[in-house]
Parts: structure tokens; C-alpha cells; sequence
């Protein structure tokens, strides 16, 4: 009957993983991970970029809600427009300037529905992306 030989008898024959062999992993999986950080990075910014366009955007629509909500007569959207908006500062420290525009609501047809022009525009502070603004026709019921 044959035995198995020993660990003796084998020599220089080693099992499992060497220092070198764990130093050579370790190098390629730094090189993988150096390799992806630009993606990382590049994703990072455009999260950030389309978290505050969506905010911008949320804003826009709730100041396009209260200039439905103002009125329906020049006096009272004159009025909506005259008031300064505060700005807004977001739990990352980013700040929007809302601002609002109402045209002139004198001119206008007696054949046609009298309109004036509602324009809200949302400006990041100290960023480079463009302020994002929305316009809009109010019907008015009298001058």
C-alpha cells in the first residue's frame, strides 16, 4: 500500500498564496480602482448639478402657484410682482434667488381677452448654471 508522501518529502512545494502574489492583487486592484475614479467623480458633479436643477425647478413652480393664486386684476399681480422673493438656502449650503416679472397690464384689445405676461426666474448664487426661469399668459378679469 502507498502513502501519501509527506510535506517533507515535496520539497519546496508551498501551498496557498505567497507575499508576492498578494502584493501583485493588491497593485492591479489599485490600478482598477484608480481607473474608475474619474467616472466616480464625474457622476458625483452631475448629481449635484441635477439635484439643483431639480430644486430650481420645484421653485419656479411654486412661485408660478402663487402667481395663480395672487388674482385675477392688474392691481393684485402688480403687487405680486412688486414683492422681493427671499433666498432660499438648501441643507447643502447651495442658494437660489427667485425674482418675478409682471408686464405691463394696461395695453390690451376690447375685442380680445385682456392678458399680462408672468415671467418667475430661479438664479443658483454663485454658480454657473443658468438661471432657470418660466413664463406665463394670466388672463384678467378687470384692469
Amino acid at each position: 500500500m502507498k502513502h501519501a508522501p509527506s510535506s517533507q518529502a515535496r520539497g519546496t512545494r508551498e501551498n496557498g498564496f505567497g507575499m508576492i502574489e498578494i502584493v501583485v492583487s493588491m497593485f492591479l486592484l489599485a490600478l482598477l480602482s484608480i481607473a474608475f475614479l474619474p467616472l466616480l467623480i464625474g457622476a458625483m458633479k452631475t448629481s449635484f448639478t441635477n439635484s439643483t436643477i431639480a430644486t430650481a425647478t420645484q421653485m419656479v413652480s411654486q412661485q408660478m402657484d402663487a402667481a395663480r393664486q395672487a388674482g385675477d386684476t392688474c392691481a393684485s399681480l402688480t403687487s405680486f410682482g412688486a414683492v422681493a422673493v427671499p433666498s432660499v438656502t438648501d441643507a447643502r449650503g447651495v442658494t437660489f434667488q427667485a425674482s418675478r416679472t409682471v408686464a405691463n397690464c394696461t395695453s390690451g384689445s376690447p375685442v380680445f381677452p385682456r392678458t399680462t405676461q408672468v415671467t418667475v426666474s430661479v438664479a443658483v448664487t454663485g454658480s454657473s448654471i443658468p438661471a432657470l426661469s418660466a413664463t406665463t399668459l394670466v388672463y384678467l378679469r378687470a384692469p
